[in-house]
């Protein structure tokens, strides 16, 4: 059985990421696992031993607050926690990690900032970032595409999941300039896009393909899931990079990542 596998550290993004991730492992049925790391240095008069006990019993009480059918796995991290995360992901055969994206109380968190976005540059497996807005159910899908291949990844499972959902499949390509486009130019790009789009199956989901033109791609991307109610970003990101680029390189996905208020699925 494929599952999901959410790092969670108790900030209010994380807790939405777990809801959003419970959500759509009852989709797919798939089994979700969460797991929280502890410090091997503890304070005062406590213990690793009790730091899990009380850990583990705050976490199923949120399970049960939200009705979540969840497996617990409370760790001491030997290495850092991105890899650490990556690891356990491939021993429970995930298909999906999710996290939350940031926090601003500092007091309790692991995933905050540069966590979270090592953990977006290293993994071959896809991540949910959640975010301000945990969802319970899909009524709009955002998928972005472009001419390149790797852009096109996410699109069978895009289209599954807008299939289980019944939700409606947006298929946006943004052309990237500050200037106007001739119309001759957007229809040029429309006809390579279709006819990339020829061998996926769209049988029995509502779906379109929308080209726009942003002097920015990540403002674009934003401005059509907030103009459209959008519930779900799905994106592809440059597998090309090494991971010393992976970790420097400012993309369009990262830049989506920061001003999102919805969740993102990269893959």
């Amino acid at each position: 059985m494929k599952t999901i596998l959410c790092a969670f550290d108790f900030s209010k993004q994380s807790e939405n990421a777990l809801i959003t991730s419970w959500t759509i492992s009852r989709i797919f049925n798939w089994e979700l696992n969460v797991v929280y790391f502890i410090s091997p240095n503890v304070l005062g008069l406590s213990t690793p031993e009790i730091e899990k006990q009380e850990k583990e019993k705050k976490i199923y009480s949120f399970l049960n607050e939200h009705q979540i059918n969840a497996k617990i796995h409370i760790k001491i991290p030997s290495n850092t926690i991105p890899f650490e995360v990556i690891e356990i992901a491939k021993q429970l055969n995930s298909a999906l990690i999710s996290i939350g994206r940031s926090s601003y109380d500092v007091s309790d968190v692991n995933f905050i900032g540069s966590n979270a976005l090592s953990l977006k540059n290293i993994s071959e497996i896809p991540i949910l970032f959640g975010t301000n807005n945990p969802k319970t159910s899909f009524k709009n899908i955002l998928i972005t595409i472009n001419e390149k291949t790797y852009s096109l990844e996410p699109l069978n499972f895009a289209i599954d999941f807008s299939k289980q959902t019944d939700a409606k499949l947006h298929l946006l390509n943004v052309i990237e300039s500050p200037y106007n486009v001739p119309i001759e130019e957007i229809q040029l790009q429309e006809g390579k896009l279709n006819e990339n789009l020829k061998n996926y199956n769209f049988k029995d989901i509502d779906w379109h393909l929308k080209i726009i033109v942003s002097e920015e791609a990540s403002k674009g991307i934003l401005e059509y899931a907030n103009n459209n109610e959008i519930d779900l970003i799905i994106m592809s990101r440059r597998k090309s990079l090494n991971i010393l680029e992976r970790l420097f390189y400012s993309s369009t996905t990262q830049r989506v990542l920061r001003g999102a208020l919805i969740p993102v699925l990269l893959f």
